[in-house]
């Protein structure tokens, strides 16, 4: 490995074992960090330790007047607090490295807890809400219409529809006569043995009633448990042998 190679892979690890706190903002106040120029100091912390030993120090956040006055259109509130979200003992161990330009790359530290910034309720917060909520307020304008706008009712059924289910009713209803339901179902019995009264009817096209009357001249309901509910033809209008089993 080369020289210039081994340069490259160099880390800085001076700050290696600081601990750094990972802290989420709301977007207002990340938008005016952002604007802030590196120099500027930004925000204030100040902790207040609690007087019970098993509750957590309170830690506020105090945005800075000259952050705030990047954005002076808006009404911003100045006074955060600061919620811790999860330990390090509660979740995996992460570090922080940074690159500056060329510089070679740097480990600031290891995170130590995570925290959530959460604005104060106070009065300077509700004038920020009810700002924010009437710049997104749409307003209602009447405009008025130099011509007649004519409103169609919409249909739920066309013409094209209303013919098709007539044809359909049509074709349904027609009743064939006795010799040609006889022939459609001597038709159906030479491929199968069995079958069920809804599936006659959706063969021949012909009511349930009007099968019904048929199948009791030649045919037979069966009672075998293997074919139950089902019609077989009569032994005269057979035309196959019948099995041991059947006889």
């Amino acid at each position: 490995m080369s020289q210039e190679n081994h340069k490259k892979r160099k880390m800085n690890m001076s700050k290696a074992s600081r601990g750094i706190w990972l802290v989420k903002v709301p977007n207002y106040v990340a938008k005016l960090w952002d604007k802030s120029p590196s120099d500027m100091q930004v925000a204030t912390l100040r902790m207040e330790n609690s007087m019970d030993a098993i509750e957590p120090a309170k830690v506020k956040l105090l945005l800075s007047d000259q952050v705030i006055n990047l954005d002076p259109e808006k009404m911003i509130t100045s006074e955060h607090e600061l919620k811790l979200s999860k330990s390090a003992r509660a979740t995996q161990r992460t570090c922080i490295f940074s690159t500056v330009d060329d510089e070679e790359p740097a480990m600031e530290g290891w995170i130590t807890h995570k925290m959530e910034c959460h604005p104060v309720c106070n009065s300077q917060y509700f004038m920020m809400k009810q700002q924010s909520l009437r710049d997104i307020k749409q307003q209602r304008i009447a405009e008025p219409l130099n011509n007649i706008v004519k409103n169609f009712k919409p249909v739920s059924s066309h013409i094209h529809n209303r013919e098709e289910a007539k044809r359909k009713k049509e074709a349904g209803s027609r009743t064939l006569s006795k010799e040609a339901i006889m022939e459609l179902l001597f038709q159906a019995f030479e491929k199968h043995q069995y079958y069920s009264l809804k599936d006659l009817a959706f063969i021949t096209k012909q009511s349930v009633f009007v099968l019904k009357t048929i199948l009791k001249d030649i045919g037979d309901y069966s009672k075998n448990p293997a074919h139950k509910q089902m019609w077989e033809l009569k032994k005269e209008y057979r035309h196959y042998q019948m099995t041991d089993s059947e006889k």
